[in-house]
């Protein structure tokens, strides 16, 4: 999506300009055969706000029926989703012609919405796809970069992209801003996808036709052929792909990797990458090795608030002989006070956060810890503001525990109140001169859900 404050520098007119002469001469003729055979059913989508009268946002989307549905991403439309009192939606077909949309349907997940054409329908349509493209086959995206008109960018199917909650299809080809919500269309001029989202260097990525299908079908199922009220679609959307991505993590089976004293959680599931790396400070009496590991994706709800997003983190901290115990601590409580959530949110989306906070005990040798850690409920009504930590626990063995001082918080979506977002961070503080800190991020997720999770997550750190 292209919002209008964006700066059309001579640099982005430039590479939408070489987008549009990279083919081969040879292949001139068909491409402009293409676009002629399939122009008018591209339109520009424009978010309105209401007060100006004027455009505060711009993307791009294509008529998919004879009787005016027209599809696009829902990040085109999500701001008049979150505030309809301040905007509406209109389109522009390639030949100027303006006309307001309704908005009828939409999917969160794969950033898909469905509108109607109101007044004059379009008299073209493009077909939706039945057949999955051959992997370096080539296709052609369509759309309105930087608002310079409708734009042809051809590029090559490389399947499934790897690395995410969320399929999206690889393309290499150049997608704009501007672009979003454009279709992809095979050669035979049938949406094989819909521009979604860049990474720049030709790496581009679309969401396969068959979520866009899927969506009609849900969208003729559920209406009358009116628009859908779409806060409980985008609250059962939420749940259903929190559910999903918790059954596939607590049904993998978590390696655990060495770090330090400790055997932490790796890659639990191919969606979710793990990255490391060691630093010390600059007077060289503090070692840390980290290791992250995130999911690559979240799901896109409005300009201030994402979520669906899973986190893991792990710290080693270790103090040289130089360093005394107390500006050890001191440096660490330095290191570790800048934790924050993953995913963003403002006040209007979520409530305050509320935190529990007590010591917990590991045994070093069974890799099982005790579970009164995870244990600390989700519900936020039983969850204080600052609660004291409780005193250290004892060792129960012939080797002292792991001791650990917990903090589990917890913030409830306004709009979904059975979601939440949770934030853990475990410090070790039974150690003069070394330390493992623990986190994870959890957003969007149920209280029983984001327990199963902390359970699992709290219970598999092992120590040598």
């Amino acid at each position: 999506m292209l919002r209008i404050f964006t700066r059309l520098t001579r640099c982005a007119a430039l590479v939408s300009l070489l987008a549009l002469c990279s083919p081969v001469f040879v292949h001139a003729q068909s491409y402009e055969q293409l676009y002629s055979d399939y122009r008018d059913s591209l339109y520009q989508i424009r978010l309105i706000e209401r007060s100006s009268n004027s455009k505060a946002g711009l993307g791009s989307g294509f008529q998919i029926s004879a009787d005016g549905l027209i599809a696009t991403n829902y990040h085109v439309v999500s701001e008049a989703v979150s505030h309809p009192e301040k905007y509406n939606l209109s389109y522009q077909s390639v030949d100027g012609q303006e006309g307001e949309l309704e908005l009828l349907d939409v999917d969160v997940v794969n950033d898909l919405a469905i509108l109607r054409q109101k007044g004059n329908i379009g008299k073209q349509h493009l077909e939706l796809a039945q057949q999955t493209p051959n992997n370096g086959e080539t296709i052609v995206a369509l759309g309105n970069p930087l608002d310079l008109g409708m734009t042809l960018v051809p590029g090559t199917y490389n399947g499934i992209a790897g690395g995410s909650f969320y399929d999206r299809i690889h393309f290499s080809g150049s997608i704009n801003p501007g672009m979003s919500g454009g279709p992809v269309i095979n050669r035979s001029g049938k949406v094989v996808g819909i521009n979604v989202a860049t990474a720049g260097n030709q790496i581009s990525f679309l969401v396969p036709v068959d979520k866009l299908v899927a969506l009609l079908e849900d969208y003729h199922r559920e209406s009358d052929d009116g628009a859908l009220e779409l806060q409980p679609v985008i609250h059962r959307q939420l749940r259903d792909n929190q559910q999903r991505i918790i059954d596939a993590i607590l049904q993998a089976d978590w390696k655990l990797r060495p770090l330090g004293d400790a055997m932490v959680v790796g890659e639990i599931v191919p969606s979710v990458q793990c990255w490391g790396n060691s630093s010390e400070n600059e007077d060289e009496t503090l070692e840390q090795i980290a290791k992250g590991c995130t999911g690559q994706d979240v799901v896109y709800l409005s300009e201030e608030f994402d979520t669906g997003r899973v986190e893991y983190e792990f710290f080693w901290l270790e103090g040289t002989d130089e360093l005394t115990s107390s500006r050890f601590y001191s440096a660490y409580e330095d290191e570790m006070s800048a934790f924050f959530p993953g995913n963003s949110a403002s006040d209007d989306d979520v409530t305050n956060y509320k935190c529990h906070q007590q010591f917990t005990s590991q045994p070093r040798i069974s890799g099982k810890a005790a579970e009164n850690s995870a244990d600390a409920a989700v519900d936020e009504d039983e969850v204080g503001e600052s609660e004291e930590a409780q005193k250290p626990p004892k060792s129960n063995g012939n080797r002292e525990p792991v001791v650990a001082r917990t903090s589990y918080c917890v913030r409830r979506y306004k709009e979904f109140p059975d979601l939440y977002d949770v934030f853990f961070v475990s410090l070790t503080v039974d150690q003069e001169k070394r330390a493992l800190v623990s986190h994870f991020t959890l957003s969007g997720f149920t209280q029983e859900s984001a327990s199963a999770f902390t359970k699992k997550f709290v219970s598999e750190i092992e120590w040598h």
